[in-house]
């Protein structure tokens, strides 16, 4: 089992969804201690992405200055940068609905009536 070590300052949320991604990861043996320093960086950017995104639910896309003119909340930008970096991880580590069903399709059914089947059992 993987030992987590979350950064400082991360918040609850992120620390959740990372440790569902670090089980879900060891339940199919494609996580390695040597993965960590990938896992810290997914942290980062999970937790930046839902600060940003938080933002943005708080205040609105645009935001208005002292003299009421318009300008696009830079949470914006960082939200989509982190969403890009976030969704790269999860792409390579197979942690997407569609890389699921992928690797579902892949693996080869059984027939219980196979020759081959038969023997090996026997064995």
């Amino acid at each position: 089992m993987m030992r987590i070590t979350h950064p400082k300052g991360i918040l609850p949320e992120t620390k959740k969804f990372i440790n569902v991604v670090v089980k879900k990861l060891e339940e199919v043996n494609a996580i390695e201690e040597c993965d960590a320093g990938a896992i810290r960086m997914l942290t980062i950017s999970y937790d930046m992405y839902i600060r940003a995104s938080q933002d943005l639910i708080d205040k609105g896309p645009i935001l208005y200055d002292k003299r009421n003119k318009p300008s696009v909340n830079p949470a914006t930008r960082i939200a989509k940068n982190y969403y890009a970096q976030v969704l790269a991880f999860m792409k390579e580590y197979g942690l997407t609905v569609k890389a699921r069903e992928n690797i579902k399709s892949m693996t080869p059914s059984v027939d219980e009536n196979n020759e081959l089947l038969k023997f090996l059992k026997d064995e």
